[in-house]
C-alpha cells in the first residue's frame, strides 16, 4: 500500500471513529442523590425524566430537577418512590411467594412530591408530601424545567441549521415488520437517531425509537466530569422515553427536523430558491422562435 493510500485509509478510519463516538450514547443512569454529587462548588442545573421500565430496582416513572446555586443544593422530584420501601415490599411479596408487579406506584403527574434543600450537604429542608411540595415548588419546578429544555432544544436546532459546520449525524433505520402468520400489511417505520456536538464539547442526542415520528428521548451531556455516581447518565438533560404531553411539545419534532429539515432551513431555501426565468436564461433553455 502506497503512503498516499495509507494516509487516505487512516483519514477514513478517523472519520468513522469520530462519527461512531458521536453517535454512541450510554443509556445507563442513576437517580440524582445529593450525597453522591461529584462537586457542588459551581452553579449549575440538571434535569432527569424517565418513563420506562428498565430494571425492577430502578424507578420507572420519575423526574428530578437539580439546581446548585452558591453552594446551596435544591433537588425537587415528581413521581418519587422511596427505594427502601419498594425493596421491603418486594422482599415481603417474594417471601409470601406472591407475584411481584410494578412496585413503583408513584408516577409523574407534574405535581412534585419531593424536595430537599441543603447548604453544601447540610440539610436545610426535606419534605416528601405532594401537597406541601406542589403548593410551594410546583410552579417553580415546571417553569424552570421548561425553560431549560427549550434553551437546549434551540441549541440543538442551531446544530441542525448549521449541519455543514456542526457535523450533525442523522441515522435512520427501518424497524422490523410483524413476522407472524397473517400479519397485517403495515407501512415500514423508521428509527431515527440524531447527535451532534457544540464547540464547547456538549453532546446532544435525540431518538425516535418506535418510528411514530415523535422524539421521546433527548439528552444533553457536558464533558466536564460532573456526575452523581458511576454511569449516572447525561449531566444536563436526561429525558428517556418521554410520555408527558408538555415535554412532547418541546422535543417531539427534533428527529423529524433533523431528517427532513427545520422550519428555519425550509424558510431559507424558499427565500433563496432561484427564479425559473433565471435558470432558463442561464442554461439557455429558451427555444428560438422559427421565422415563418
Amino acid at each position: 500500500m502506497s503512503i498516499l493510500h495509507k494516509r487516505n485509509f487512516l483519514v477514513i478510519l478517523l472519520i468513522l471513529f469520530c462519527a461512531t463516538s458521536v453517535i454512541a450514547i450510554d443509556f445507563n443512569f442513576k437517580p440524582i442523590v445529593i450525597e453522591d454529587l461529584s462537586r457542588y462548588n459551581e452553579d449549575r442545573i440538571a434535569y432527569q425524566h424517565v418513563q420506562k421500565q428498565i430494571d425492577p430496582n430502578l424507578d420507572n416513572s420519575f423526574s428530578a430537577l437539580l439546581i446548585i446555586k452558591q453552594r446551596k443544593i435544591y433537588l425537587i422530584q415528581d413521581g418519587y418512590d422511596n427505594p427502601a420501601i419498594v425493596a421491603n415490599n418486594r422482599l415481603r411479596l417474594e417471601m409470601e411467594t406472591k407475584i411481584v408487579g410494578d412496585l413503583w406506584e408513584n408516577k409523574i403527574n407534574n405535581k412534585p412530591d419531593y424536595v430537599r434543600i441543603t447548604d453544601r450537604k447540610i440539610e436545610l429542608l426535606k419534605n416528601f408530601s405532594e401537597d406541601f411540595v406542589a403548593k410551594n415548588f410546583g410552579t417553580f419546578f415546571i417553569n424552570v424545567r421548561n425553560a431549560l429544555i427549550k434553551k437546549h432544544v434551540e441549541v440543538f436546532k442551531k446544530l441542525m441549521v448549521d449541519r455543514k459546520e456542526s457535523g450533525l449525524i442523522v441515522t435512520r433505520t427501518s424497524l422490523p415488520l410483524p413476522a407472524y402468520l397473517n400479519a397485517p400489511e403495515t407501512p415500514t417505520k423508521y428509527k431515527t437517531i440524531v447527535s451532534g456536538k457544540t464547540i464547547d464539547e456538549k453532546l446532544y442526542y435525540a431518538e425516535d425509537s418506535d418510528g411514530d415520528g415523535i422524539t421521546e428521548t433527548f439528552m444533553v451531556n457536558s464533558a466536564d466530569g460532573f456526575n452523581w455516581g458511576y454511569k449516572s447518565g447525561a449531566n444536563i438533560i436526561f429525558i428517556y422515553n418521554n410520555q408527558d404531553e408538555e415535554i412532547k411539545g418541546m422535543i417531539g419534532q427534533l428527529c423529524n427536523w433533523a431528517y427532513f429539515g427545520t422550519p428555519e432551513e425550509e424558510k431559507e431555501i424558499l427565500q433563496n430558491f432561484p427564479k425559473d426565468s433565471d435558470i432558463i436564461n442561464e442554461f439557455k433553455l429558451e427555444v428560438p422562435q422559427q421565422s415563418k
